[in-house]
């Protein structure tokens, strides 16, 4: 079941939390420049389902991506129309022309870019967990007893 957090995609005052040029983490960049229709898949399911459980590698935005990119060479018209989604779901100030160029002349940093901003902005998702108490309690050092005073080494 897909999570959904609270937005006011009506106000457009935020900016995107990573630029365009910041390199994420290494395997982010790599399928980005390599397999761009896998992360596309992982990004469009990462907004659907936060928690990214039952995660598939190829999913139908992969094939969509993939298919247009490879009947078409215009994959980047499919990554403006994610980059549209993922500004109004968060709130994110910007234009359909700015993700139409952004899309066109530098299509892996614009995907790696939602892919770090889906994550970072899911990572604060709801609280899965109760608290766990400590099972083991406060333990003391060997060797002292509870009336001994700790001597720090100062002598007089």
């Amino acid at each position: 079941m897909a999570q959904h957090y609270p937005q006011d995609s009506n106000v457009q005052n935020q900016e995107w939390s990573k630029g365009l040029c910041s390199c994420g983490p290494c395997d982010t960049c790599l399928l980005g420049t390599f397999l761009p229709c896998i992360l596309l898949g992982r990004t469009s399911y990462r907004m659907q389902n936060p928690s990214m459980q039952a995660v598939r590698s190829c999913n139908n935005d992969c094939m969509i991506f993939c298919a247009i990119q490879c009947l078409t060479g215009c994959g980047w018209v499919y990554t403006t129309m994610k980059r549209g989604e993922v500004r109004q779901q968060f709130g994110i100030q910007g234009s359909i022309m700015g993700d139409c160029c952004t899309s066109y002349w530098c299509g892996c940093c614009a995907l790696i870019q939602l892919e770090e901003e889906v994550k970072g902005r899911h990572s604060q998702g709801p609280i899965t967990q109760g608290y766990k108490s400590q099972t083991d309690g406060m333990q003391m050092p060997e060797g002292r007893s509870p009336s001994q005073p700790a001597t720090s080494g100062l002598s007089r």
